[in-house]
């Protein structure tokens, strides 16, 4: 009993006394290569002009044809796209309650969304011909009857446009809310708010111009770094332009009601200011006609200057056709695509080589982001231990949301406790960002892809940290049962290492000293 109470003593001294080692890996960025991640980049348009009834139901059923579409050469943009926009026109119901068959066909379109790995920026409207609406009563009413459907959903549904105001539900053109307008009067208002109680949590409400939020919100004042995901109003309302890089302040986008200049600067630093915490993008509606003759040359040459100042995550790929059509002829395109939202790389990481079960492990991780605009909705982030037989997943403290973009780093810096039903045995290292509804976790289409050679695990949709942690037994399978070491500590006495324990003193030999 004495000759193994002096081997487990010795075993916990090289324990405490050792110098754990750590593997420095580099990474390569890649920089050229287009590929899909959730929540972000171009996307399409479907439902079209389609004026739903209960026969016609649907906006993705009709068009699920689309998604096949990837492989072939013309179509070579889907194969970056996670997001489609959807525009539910609800003009056969403006005067009548939302039918049981329509709310079917909606959940339907989102059940397909969910079966290609993709989610949708999502806007419901009465009419994109002409300025009607619905009245205010109505239109409240069928935001009720939505509302348990957008949280039954919101897994798929990236971001939700405020709609049902005016034409296209942009909240200008309108019959019953004020024509012309971007004033946020007392219907408009109750409208806003509707749709803020009918917006499941973890998911934003974006509105149409910046004006719409500094009124509801009574002052000027950006959503700040402290704020941020808090779950209050301030934090919840984002941005949506569809106007980008017209001439007018993008359409009076950035204009304040005819009551100030068409194209305020103090609006368009607001923002780019709280644009880093709350999502913006949109289209842009720019064509060649009398108003703009040869198409400004700033639709060009200040498209990726502007997505990276307001941190544009998403837009639409086709309108306007002029546009797009001479992003793609110029190469801004790709460039575009590449960084729009968000575009993670690994830099350097100092990994431990071993561990102990029930043990600490330490993870330094750098990282950058050279996308335009960060993560928004909530995404945790884990290290997974991974062999043949099993992966172990262990939560990481950082928030991915924080990572800001443009080239920001970001240190993660964790002593990351090793799962105690973890086998001793060798594992590789992944960084593994899934999608954090539990309905999507699992599904690899869904997870974060970072923007290095040789690291994507497009399997498992995990990120490879191209090392390899040994796990070793616990050390109180070698100890003293008897010695709590949560009170141990390494001493050295007259050139010698000792092991204390709460207040007595031992040698390797096992013996106490006085």
């Amino acid at each position: 009993m004495k000759h193994f109470f002096r081997i487990s003593l010795l075993a916990s001294l090289l324990i405490l006394t050792q110098t754990m080692q750590a593997d420095i890996v580099t990474y390569t960025a890649d920089d050229t290569s287009i590929f899909p991640n959730p929540e972000r980049g171009f996307t399409e348009e479907l439902g079209g002009e389609l004026k739903l009834s209960d026969s016609k139901n649907h906006v993705v059923k009709p068009e699920e044809d689309w998604f096949f579409d990837m492989e072939d050469p013309d179509n070579a943009d889907r194969k970056s796209q996670t997001l489609v926009m959807l525009m539910y026109y609800l003009y056969n119901y403006m005067t009548k309650d939302l039918s049981d068959k329509l709310l079917q066909g909606f959940d339907e379109d989102m059940q397909i969304l969910r079966n290609h790995g993709f989610k949708c920026v999502l806007r419901f409207a009465y009419d994109w011909n002409s300025k009607k609406d619905a009245e205010l009563q109505w239109v409240k009413r069928h935001i009720a009857q939505l509302k348990p459907h957008l949280a039954a959903n919101k897994d798929v549904i990236y971001v939700i446009e405020t709609g049902f105001v005016g034409q296209w539900g942009e909240w200008y053109y309108s019959q019953h809310f004020g024509n012309e307008t971007q004033e946020l009067n007392a219907d408009r208002r109750q409208v806003l708010e509707a749709m803020l109680d009918a917006c499941p949590e973890g998911r934003f409400l974006l509105v149409r111009y910046p004006l719409i939020k500094l009124s509801y919100l009574g002052d000027e004042n950006p959503l700040d770094s402290a704020q941020a995901y808090s779950g209050s109003v301030r934090a919840k309302i984002g941005h949506h332009n569809d106007a980008f890089l017209n001439m007018w302040g993008n359409d009076g986008t950035y204009g304040r009601n005819g009551e100030g200049p068409d194209d305020d600067p103090i609006l368009r630093q607001y923002i780019a200011d709280e644009t880093l915490y709350v999502p913006n993008g949109g289209e842009t509606n720019v064509e060649d006609n009398e108003y703009t003759p040869g198409l400004p040359a700033q639709v060009y040459n200040q498209a990726e200057q502007e997505m990276s100042r307001y941190h544009w995550s998403f837009c639409g790929s086709t309108y306007s056709e002029e546009v797009t059509g001479r992003w793609r002829s110029s190469g801004i395109f790709d460039n575009l695509n590449r960084k729009m939202g968000y575009r993670y790389q690994l830099i350097q990481a100092d990994l431990p080589e071993e561990a102990s079960i029930g043990g600490q492990a330490r993870f330094q991780i750098r990282l950058r982001n050279v996308g335009y605009a960060p993560l928004y909705n909530e995404r945790h982030a884990y290290i997974v231990l991974s062999n043949q037989q099993s992966a172990f997943s262990i939560q990481l403290a950082t928030d991915p949301r924080r990572w800001l973009p443009n080239g920001e780093e970001t240190t993660i810096d964790e002593s990351l406790t090793i799962p105690a039903d973890v086998p001793t045995g060798t594992y590789q290292l992944y960084l593994h960002l899934p999608d954090a509804a539990s309905s999507l976790a699992a599904d690899p289409r869904y997870a974060v892809r970072f923007a290095n050679v040789g690291v994507w695990d497009a399997t498992t949709g995990m990120n490879s940290l191209n090392a390899k942690i040994t796990v070793n037994g616990s050390s109180e399978d070698i100890s003293n049962p008897t010695v709590d070491k949560r009170l141990s500590e390494k001493v050295l006495q007259n050139g010698h290492f000792y092991i204390r324990c709460g207040n007595r003193t031992y040698s390797v030999t096992g013996q106490e000293v006085k």
